[in-house]
């Protein structure tokens, strides 16, 4: 008949400690927290940075201007352990172009890896015409966005997994003294029989 009430005789059970329910119930919280609260922790805190990000991408489009500049000297080619080259790489290099006055400006400027000298490349400018960097684009956006977000989601996980090892080395020490103490009651006369 007490195979037929497993909750009767789970809650009856003699060697079930309340530190027992307390970590199954931690247990059981924390791991909703790490499987769904922090995923969707992680949704809302992209979808936030990609509306930051999309902010600033406008701004930056909005106060900074392109012009085309011819190289003075050569950009290093970057060539990467394995012997690949890379295409999104820069590097600052001596640069001229021609503003709207028609005056000639010389600037050091990042330029891709690789290109000659006397070759033309696309360079920024601030409001004030100093070179900046390029305006954020989409595949910056989207870098952004999931950093962000990944960010968020592994750290709330990791509080999570976290707090639930806190919790069961505090009450392991906690059982453990509670083993010492009955021990130290009933040990003495362990083994003995009675005359």
């Amino acid at each position: 008949m007490a195979m037929c009430r497993p909750n009767r005789a789970a809650r009856g059970n003699p060697l079930r400690r309340r530190s027992d329910v307390i970590e199954a119930w931690a247990a059981l919280l924390l791991g909703v927290l790490a499987f769904l609260v922090a995923p969707a922790a992680g949704a809302v805190s992209g979808w936030a940075a990609h509306e930051d990000a999309r902010g600033r991408a406008h701004a930056q489009q909005a106060s900074r201007h392109a012009v085309r500049a011819r190289l003075l000297d050569d950009a290093p080619e970057f060539v990467s352990s394995e012997g690949t080259v890379h295409d999104n790489l820069t590097y600052p290099v001596t640069v001229r172009w021609t503003d709207r006055a028609g005056r000639t400006i010389t600037a050091l400027a990042p330029v891709e890896a690789g290109l000659d000298r006397g070759d033309t490349t696309i360079v920024w400018l601030d409001a004030d015409s100093d070179v900046a960097a390029a305006p954020w684009s989409d595949g910056d956006i989207w870098s952004h966005t999931l950093a962000a977000g990944c960010l968020v989601t592994a750290t709330t996980a990791g509080l999570a997994v976290t707090s639930l090892l806190v919790l069961r080395r505090v009450l392991d020490r906690r059982r453990l003294a509670a083993w010492e103490r009955e021990w130290s009651r009933v040990g003495p006369d362990w083994g003995h029989r009675p005359a």
